[in-house]
């Protein structure tokens, strides 16, 4: 829907309290610094796809901690999920949007969740980089049009 805008942070915390009764034994703690002024230029729902997915997977890979950070620069939107669980070694980060893409078969999953997120980012001309958590996990990066 041309023109379409959605604030970031209610989505993020919508689903971080999804994503805490889900995971609820497991006592994650969340770190959210997501300005009220930022805002997302497209769907609703394709934004809450991209970054459920995210922090879902942030979550189920997570120690203890999953953060939620972003910054805007020259009509873009940077989005960064993070957490501190073992992080991906950077050979198959290239790798881990391909669809069914699974490094591990300890944690339930389907291997979609980051070939979604692909897809939908490549909708918005955006981009998604894998790497290195300062929290010591992964650290999950989009780049989208700013509202």
């Amino acid at each position: 829907m041309p023109g379409a805008r959605v604030p970031v942070a209610p989505s993020v915390a919508a689903i971080q309290r999804t994503l805490a009764r889900l995971y609820v034994g497991r006592d994650l703690q969340f770190a959210v610094d997501i300005p009220a002024d930022h805002v997302f230029r497209g769907e609703q729902q394709d934004l809450e796809e991209m970054l459920g997915n995210l922090m879902d997977n942030a979550c189920k890979w997570a120690r203890g901690r999953v953060a939620a950070t972003s910054r805007r620069e020259d009509g873009r939107l940077t989005i960064a999920i993070e957490d501190d669980g073992p992080g991906l070694p950077a050979k198959h980060r290239g790798y881990a949007p391909a669809p069914g893409a699974r490094f591990d078969e300890k944690v339930p999953g389907t291997g979609l969740g980051l070939a979604i997120v692909r897809d939908l980012v490549s909708l918005y001309s955006g981009s998604i980089v894998l790497g290195s958590s300062s929290l010591g996990g992964l650290r999950a990066e989009l780049t989208l049009p700013a509202g």
